[in-house]
């Protein structure tokens, strides 16, 4: 039972059974954000405290964040359309183009760095969302190697699942294992740099600012 070949395995399912809920709650499609924030604080569940267990785990964080998550999920989602049709409208303008074109590719990396870090922040601070989305963008510009290795896991799960939709079935756990693991290392250097010793439960996450 305390073998490297059972703790491997036991990881593997346990990580499957996550994408499989995670899929099976995003199929109303409203639900896809709350679900997301529950498969990222099990992760966050699985790193800080080594616990194991999923299903019960899921449900209630995903009762916990829907609010929060559903309306995060919502603004952002907002932010990444307008963008997008901002991007397209830079083809039917000529002489303001090149004034505009570095702006929108300024607010187009800034929103692509944070995203790398919006849920972990959420999870693992207490924080309305404008805190959230400030410290997502704070701590993805402060952490540009962190943030380019979550970048390079986002689009490399898309690719993946596009090209093999069979890894659909786990890749997504897979995936968010890998990006709270490497934001919660970020966590950890600011909260050394604050003085703190270890954030277990969530708290007020001004704090985390510096």
């Amino acid at each position: 039972m305390n073998s490297k070949a059972y703790s491997a395995f036991e990881t593997a399912s346990n990580l499957l059974l996550l994408n499989l809920l995670w899929l099976l709650m995003c199929l109303p499609i409203f639900t896809i954000f709350p679900a997301t924030a529950a498969m990222f604080a099990v992760i966050r569940q699985s790193v800080l405290y080594k616990d194991s267990s999923v299903i019960r785990p899921f449900f209630r964080f995903f009762k916990e964040n829907f609010k929060q998550s559903f309306l995060l999920g919502i603004i952002w989602l907002l932010i990444g359309f307008l963008l997008y049709f901002d991007f397209k409208f830079m083809n039917h303008v000529g002489s303001i183009r090149p004034m505009l074109l570095p702006i929108l590719f300024f607010f187009g990396v800034i929103y692509s760095f944070s995203t790398v870090f919006l849920f972990s922040v959420m999870v693992h601070y207490k924080a309305n969302w404008r805190s959230v989305i400030k410290n997502a963008i704070f701590i993805s510009i402060s952490h540009f190697p962190t943030t380019l290795l979550g970048l390079l896991i986002l689009v490399g799960t898309a690719i993946l699942t596009m090209a093999l939709p069979i890894t659909g079935v786990i890749i997504f756990s897979i995936s968010t294992y890998g990006l709270f693991s490497l934001c919660h290392r970020c966590f950890r250097k600011i909260e050394r740099i604050k003085g703190v010793e270890s954030v277990k439960e969530p708290y007020d996450v001004e704090f985390l600012e510096i």
